[in-house]
């Protein structure tokens, strides 16, 4: 069939399919885009994280060598009593 200005349905049809996959193809790379942003703030707070763990057993070391109980320790700094014992026996820090 034919529509009302002379264009052919087959036409018709060809230039919807192609609007459908030039959508999704323009919505995919914004997706992409977007997990890239997320993935850069993911590498940047583990980073962050990785300082922070690094300062927190620094404070842990500290904390023993100025003979703070290794209970309050625990508490003060959110570790199981055994990731602080294990830090402070072999100097291996827990990722926790």
């Amino acid at each position: 069939m034919t529509q009302p200005d002379g264009t052919p349905d087959e036409v018709l049809q060809l230039r919807s399919a192609r609007a459908k996959l030039d959508n999704i193809k323009t919505e995919l790379e914004e997706a992409r885009e977007e997990q890239a942003r997320i993935e850069d703030k993911i590498n940047g707070l583990l980073a962050q994280q990785r300082e922070a763990r690094k300062e927190r057993n620094d404070a842990v070391l500290a904390a023993d060598a100025a003979k703070i109980p290794r209970l309050t320790i625990s508490k003060e700094v959110g570790m199981q009593r055994s990731n602080v014992y294990k830090l402070l026996e072999d100097g291996n820090p827990s990722d926790s």
